[in-house]
């Protein structure tokens, strides 16, 4: 009987053993578990924060019925009232018609100039509603649907009295300083095409009638923007600035909605969204209600 029990007392010390490595492996196993994919972090696909930020133009339609679009107040194109805070303008019409075809609301947020691009790919909206220029460089930070307006691009604004330029060339001389908006079209037209000038570039955030600071205040003798800038500002000091050869511009540039680079079926279907407000006359009818030129704000191309 002694033998037997010390036989017994062996058998249930290795049960023992045995147990508790399983449990000690299981808990190892639920640690790694955590470690890999903390409580938080949810993958793509599953409600959450980050399941948020994965969302593309078209899949948060669907999960949410709304569209996040931001907006940086560009008039006519992104207007905001200063009192209600309401968002209107030609751009703001479009997003508007394409969300009445897909029964869905529009959630609006105002963005900086600056950092719109980390602010698109961080998920704070999904579209910019702006007319963003189309550039090369800007090719690789977003996904453009097609152009819905085209723009004058070089417009110069200067002093009512002074007369010393006669073309886009006769700006690119030395002593002559250039304002322009930093990160913008306007600047990488100047800085391809002049070698003399001294070019200012000018930071923007929330308004982009800024650069024009640098003239007025006698810091630059010549304010360079497209064509929608330059004649806002210019309607607004209509008895101290003017702007050159609107009439003739030096270029002009595509603009269409900014997407986040990933996006392309997003990019795509605005594509056909304004395809079809163009064939329409949806395009050429809100042209007309803000008073736009209708060659360049109908979703073709125009002949130059």
């Amino acid at each position: 009987m002694g033998i037997n029990r010390i036989i017994q007392d062996n058998m249930n010390n290795y049960k023992n053993t045995i147990v508790s490595w399983i449990a000690l492996l299981i808990s190892a196993i639920a640690i790694l578990i955590a470690f890999v994919n903390p409580a938080g972090n949810h993958q793509p696909g599953v409600a959450g924060a980050s399941a948020t930020q994965q969302m593309t133009l078209l899949s948060r339609i669907a999960n949410t019925g709304q569209l996040d679009a931001g907006y940086g107040v560009y008039p006519p194109y992104t207007q905001e009232n200063p009192n209600t805070k309401e968002v209107t303008g030609y751009s703001v019409e479009i997003i508007d018609e394409i969300c009445k075809e897909l029964n869905c609301k529009v959630v609006w947020h105002r963005l900086n100039w600056n950092t719109m691009s980390a602010d698109l790919k961080r998920g704070e909206y999904d579209v910019i509603a702006d007319p963003i220029f189309e550039t090369i460089p800007r090719a690789r930070e977003f996904a453009f649907s097609t152009p819905y307006a085209y723009f004058a691009d070089g417009i110069a604004v200067v002093r009512k009295d002074d007369n010393r330029f006669t073309n886009f060339e006769s700006l690119d001389r030395p002593g002559i300083v250039i304002a322009v908006g930093q990160g913008w079209a306007s600047e990488t037209l100047v800085k391809t095409r002049f070698t003399k000038a001294h070019i200012d570039s000018v930071q923007t955030t929330t308004d982009l009638l800024q650069v024009f600071n640098e003239l007025a205040s006698g810091r630059a003798d010549v304010a360079i923007a497209d064509g929608a800038d330059a004649e806002r500002f210019v309607k607004e000091h209509s008895d101290k600035f003017k702007a050159l050869w609107l009439d003739n511009p030096p270029a002009f540039m595509p603009a269409g909605f900014a997407l986040r680079p990933d996006d392309t079926k997003g990019a795509e279907f605005l594509t056909v969204a304004i395809r079809n407000l163009q064939s329409t006359g949806i395009l050429e009818g809100l042209a007309r209600k803000y008073g736009l030129n209708t060659r360049l704000n109908n979703g073709q191309q125009p002949s130059f």
